[in-house]
């Protein structure tokens, strides 16, 4: 075969442009396989993105929610320190412990806390920026991102509900010195716990009462109805030989009543009943400690001198005596000295014409064994509190049962107290505190009385037994404070109690154990330091600090 024209090649090459260029071309248009390629190279930059996206943004998920954790624990955490006189420093160093103890190791999120004792609420915020991975590593552009800016904060307040507290501290004698002075310091800080953010307002109220052998519940109630002054009470003129009010004695006595009243005879001793004019054992009877015998009649009953003989068992409106010789000289054969004839020991103290116009010595009297300060009521001002606290001392025996019956009836929406809510709001928590630095006491004597006189009345009255021994006498008192205990709590009173120093007998500590609402409630302080951080710790617990943001 030839080679063709020139012109016969052109044509060729002008038909196949025709007809072969816009055949490849629809070939090529109808060919889905480039089309698919361009596709999926723009889709696999979107999913690589969005999972970008997805695994950093997750990483940040999880860091925040853990970040939100440990600051949520962190200023929880601070709240504690609320109110104490270091909060700033304490608070924020307790804050970035907690949140550093909760975060993974080797973040770099930093906090910022803030306490305000006024509001009663604790602020904080978390910051980081955490690295990213394929955001940084694989994507260019503005679409990149070398790191996440997380942001968490958290706010601790007060609750909603109400508080009252009722702080019965021991007053006996053997608190003197630095126990009295560490008492008051670390019922000071407690107080400013609890009051934080709510002084002034219904929400917190707290009353102190005072304890040692008897409680002092104000001479400013002499005339309340809920007191005995009609002298109806059982137990009103069992010392006396006939009856008369206390306050009578008193004024016949022209001294005023110390404050002090004597346990209620059972079973209104270890309850909260109201006191009633149709139940006259409901109502208190105020102390009054009998003149106790003269030496002379002591000496002829052939006794140990009384402890509180404070006038003559001879004056007053009492018929004169009949004058005896007292001291007779057989050598000389005549009398050297003369008196009243001796009365028997029972007698010469029950009687009450004596006291009219008589004046007590300066060491004894009426109010003999009445040493506490008075009970302050449940209140919403801290200063009034805190000035209670300052007023306590330290004298006497100690009578624990009766300071926590006290403190209860502080709480108690009824007479004698009145300003505790309703034991049916769900909303109000009634707490009790009791503190005591020794084992519950009553001095045993060896005379008619068989004891001394104190809120039980004299042991040969029965009320503590009919063992006259100091030891009978405190096992009878352990029994009725652990009645006390479990009647509170049944009203849903929470009980903390605090064991005082190393004189708290082994027996006295598992009475408190068992007083408490369970173990976690009761605390043992050896030292002062030790008592103010158990007060502390109360503090704290009571507060009732909640999250709200």
């Amino acid at each position: 075969m030839g080679w063709a024209p020139h012109s016969s090649i052109k044509a060729r090459l002008e038909h196949w442009k025709r007809r072969t260029i816009p055949a490849f071309a629809a070939r090529f248009a109808r060919d889905e396989r480039g089309v698919t390629a361009v596709i999926f190279g723009i889709m696999f930059t979107f999913l690589f993105l969005v999972a970008a996206v997805a695994v950093d943004y997750s990483r940040a998920s999880k860091e925040i929610m853990e970040q939100q954790q440990a600051l949520d624990a962190a200023v929880l955490a601070a709240s504690n320190d609320l109110g104490l006189p270091d909060q700033d420093t304490a608070g924020q160093a307790r804050a970035v412990k907690f949140f550093e103890a909760n975060m993974p190791p080797g973040t770099t999120a930093h906090i910022t806390v803030a306490l305000d004792d006024d509001a009663g609420e604790v602020t904080g915020t978390a910051q980081n920026a955490m690295p990213t991975t394929l955001f940084r590593s694989r994507v260019l552009g503005q679409a990149r991102r070398d790191q996440i800016n997380l942001g968490t904060s958290a706010r601790v307040v007060k609750g909603n509900g109400t508080i009252e507290v009722a702080l019965v501290v021991d007053n006996s004698g053997s608190m003197a010195g630095t126990k009295i002075a560490a008492l008051k310091s670390a019922a000071t800080n407690l107080v400013s716990v609890v009051f934080t953010g709510a002084e002034g307002t219904d929400k917190v109220k707290v009353g102190v009462v005072p304890f040692a052998s008897s409680v002092n519940v104000g001479a400013i109630h002499a005339d309340d109805a809920w007191m005995d002054s009609e002298a109806a009470s059982s137990i009103h003129s069992e010392n006396f030989i006939q009856t008369k009010s206390r306050f009578d004695l008193f004024s016949d006595l022209g001294e005023n009543w110390g404050g002090c009243v004597e346990v209620r005879p059972a079973p209104y001793d270890l309850t909260d009943a109201v006191p009633s004019t149709s139940f006259p054992d409901t109502k208190f009877v105020p102390m009054f400690s009998p003149d106790e015998p003269d030496d002379a009649n002591a000496d002829a009953a052939n006794v140990s001198h009384y402890p509180n003989n404070y006038i003559s068992d001879y004056g007053g409106t009492c018929p004169v005596p009949t004058q005896v010789c007292l001291v007779f000289n057989k050598k000389k054969n005549k009398c050297t000295s003369y008196g009243p004839a001796p009365l028997p020991v029972a007698d010469a103290q029950e009687r009450v014409c004596k006291y009219s116009g008589a004046t007590p010595g300066a060491d004894s009297g009426p109010n003999y064994s009445c040493t506490t300060p008075a009970i302050l009521p449940l209140t919403q001002t801290k200063t009034t509190v805190d000035d209670a606290i300052t007023a306590l001392v330290a004298s006497g025996n100690t009578n624990i049962g009766e300071g926590t019956m006290w403190g209860w009836r502080v709480l108690s929406p009824s007479a004698p107290f009145t300003d505790g809510r309703a034991y049916s709001d769900s909303e109000n928590k009634k707490i009790l505190v009791i503190m005591t630095d020794g084992d519950n006491t009553y001095s045993s004597a060896s005379n008619h009385n068989k004891s001394r006189y104190g809120a039980f009345g004299y042991g040969a009255k029965h009320r503590l037994g009919t063992t006259y021994t100091s030891t009978a006498y405190a096992e009878t008192m352990d029994a009725k404070l652990t009645t006390s205990c479990t009647n509170a709590k049944a009203m849903h009173i929470t009980v903390y109690t605090v064991a005082f120093g190393t004189g708290v007998s082994p027996e006295t500590l598992a009475l408190l154990n068992s007083c408490a609402t369970d173990p976690d409630h009761a605390f043992i302080a050896a030292s002062g330091n030790a008592l103010i951080q158990a007060f502390e710790n109360i503090g704290k617990d009571i507060a009732r600090l909640r999250i709200a943001g």
